[in-house]
């Protein structure tokens, strides 16, 4: 895990200046929400916000020595008064996620009776590996036994620190009674504790929880800036840096994963499921879909790139159509297709396919079959429907799709 500052969040200047505005400021309110699209940096910026809430040079009481701890070593002078100093034994501790008023919850995977495990082996992966991603092949979700234990321990005050600093990740990835149980907390947290959730899908969360949040809002990632960290930091080459930032969309983590494969090949791979579903042919487009989801064994990340894919294409067509230039296309090297198309479809039937695509990746995260949840999206994608009626004139009958 690469420990950043707010001061050091990758291409996004107004989350960043608000945070460390918040810091210097010292009054927190009871909850923030950060949304934004997966893998823009919501994790990186809530673990820098929550050390520099926990930063012993400027909150806690070995920043102020006093009666009875008169030795205690005074703020280093250059210490940032709107960011953790980095050096004290508290930003240090929480770096590692050891401290014991950082309270970190993250979707896991597998039988609840290894949970101990599995939640050990991610933080332990999370610490050794700089670029660490998290990624959900199989259905995750942050457990009920966790938050329970974590609402009993919110009774009590924090062990070292003045405020205890609670990290929600994906915090979408709850049940129903999970939000329940939070709300109260995340209402009335009280003067020592301070809810900090990320997720990349807000409509994903009950109205109540982010109506008791103040929310900070991530923008995607520039592509020079993704494509400058590829290169300066992943030891990344400039071709493949080139495209695996125009591939991305602007979100980092995507193009760290694809860097570990074929990104031409699976994209190509999943464009190529548009050919048999736009021309009506569903024979050929079950057999394609049955190669992709390898006879149902593809893990949903796989899955779930596929759709990213689509997705990106109908952006460049909606870019095209407009007069982009082909820098702002991502499928910069299918220029000439992209334009061709651009010209035959309108931009309502491009909002319409990208409203069957976000329906495909909430089916795909559901106890679906991926087979039959991929080939109905892409059979509606092409125009088919099952009861023969026209396509609703507005997009509000969207779950009629």
């Amino acid at each position: 895990m690469t420990v950043v500052r707010l001061s050091e969040l990758l291409g996004q200047p107004g989350p960043s200046t608000f945070l460390r505005g918040v810091v210097a400021g010292g009054r927190y309110a009871n909850a923030y929400l950060f949304l934004g699209a997966a893998g823009v940096g919501k994790g990186t910026a809530a673990l820098a916000f929550a050390r520099a809430l926990l930063c012993e040079t400027r909150n806690g009481p070995k920043a102020q020595g006093g009666l009875f701890d008169p030795a205690a070593p005074s703020a280093p002078p250059d210490a940032p008064a709107d960011d953790a100093c980095g050096v004290c034994e508290a930003c240090r501790r929480s770096a590692q996620l050891t401290h014991p008023d950082l309270k970190f919850l993250f979707p896991v995977s597998g039988e609840e009776k290894d949970l101990d495990k599995t939640v050990a082996e991610t933080q332990q992966a999370l610490r050794e590996d700089p670029f660490f991603v998290f990624n959900y092949e199989k259905a995750a979700s942050i457990r009920l036994s966790l938050t329970r234990e974590l609402l009993r321990e919110l009774a009590y005050r924090p062990y070292e620190a003045e405020r205890r600093v609670v990290v929600v990740r994906d915090a979408d990835r709850m049940r129903e009674d999970q939000y329940s149980a939070l709300l109260k907390s995340i209402e009335e947290p009280g003067a020592s504790t301070v809810w900090v959730l990320t997720t990349a899908r807000a409509s994903r969360l009950p109205a109540t929880i982010p109506s008791r949040c103040q929310r900070v809002r991530f923008a995607p990632l520039p592509e020079p800036a993704i494509r400058q960290f590829l290169e300066q930091r992943a030891g990344v080459g400039n071709s493949d840096a080139r495209l695996l930032a125009a591939l991305s969309g602007g979100s980092l983590a995507r193009a760290l994963t694809l860097r570990d494969g074929t990104p031409l090949k699976e994209r190509d791979r999943a464009l190529a499921l548009l050919e048999p579903a736009l021309r009506g042919d569903p024979a050929s487009l079950w057999l394609a879909v049955r190669d992709v989801t390898n006879f149902g064994r593809a893990g949903r990340e796989v899955l779930r790139r596929m759709v990213e894919f689509n997705q990106l294409w109908l952006r460049d067509l909606l870019r095209a159509r407009y007069g982009a230039p082909r820098e702002a296309l991502v499928n910069r090297d299918r220029e000439t297709e992209i334009r061709r198309q651009a010209e035959l479809t309108g931009p309502a039937e491009i909002r319409r396919r990208l409203m069957v695509l976000e329906e495909m990746l909430r089916t795909i995260e559901g106890n679906v079959t991926p087979e039959l949840a991929m080939f109905s999206a892409l059979s509606r994608l092409g125009g088919e429907r099952v009861a023969g009626d026209p396509w609703p004139p507005h997009p509000t009958a969207r779950w009629d799709y």
